[in-house]
């Protein structure tokens, strides 16, 4: 994700920025622009509310403002959540021979989706 910065923060540095309030920012270029949100943490082309990372304009927006671009991002990006997340132990799958299956779901039958053919000629 470190990359991922670099790579925005570089593309983020040929757009245009201002401020339109003390929250509000203006990015882009000519009349493809786009507005950040500080206070809400959105941009308008919703790549930095989708990824939880800045997005281009976000990070051009952040280098205006003097901020660091780590507040803006999630902190499931961070690497304490990860070690978190994968701090215990995950133990392989046992042999199908060993599972335990109650007879309540071997014994129900598996059949295909009723699904009717559309109306009309199919799509070569």
């Amino acid at each position: 994700m470190e990359n991922e910065l670099r790579t925005t923060f570089e593309a983020g540095t040929r757009l245009r920025a201002h401020g339109l309030t003390k929250n509000l920012i203006q990015v882009g270029i000519s009349n493809d622009t786009d507005i950040v949100d500080f206070s809400e943490k959105t941009c308008t082309c919703r790549e930095f509310q989708l990824n939880r990372m800045t997005c281009v304009h976000a990070t051009r927006a952040t280098c205006l403002r003097g901020k660091s671009l780590y507040d803006l991002c999630s902190l499931y990006y961070t690497s304490e959540y990860w070690k978190g997340a994968y701090g215990e132990a995950i133990y392989p799958i046992q042999r199908e021979e060993d599972w335990n299956v109650p007879p309540e779901i071997t014994g129900t039958p598996i059949m295909p989706p009723s699904v009717r053919r559309p109306p009309g000629r199919p799509p070569t």
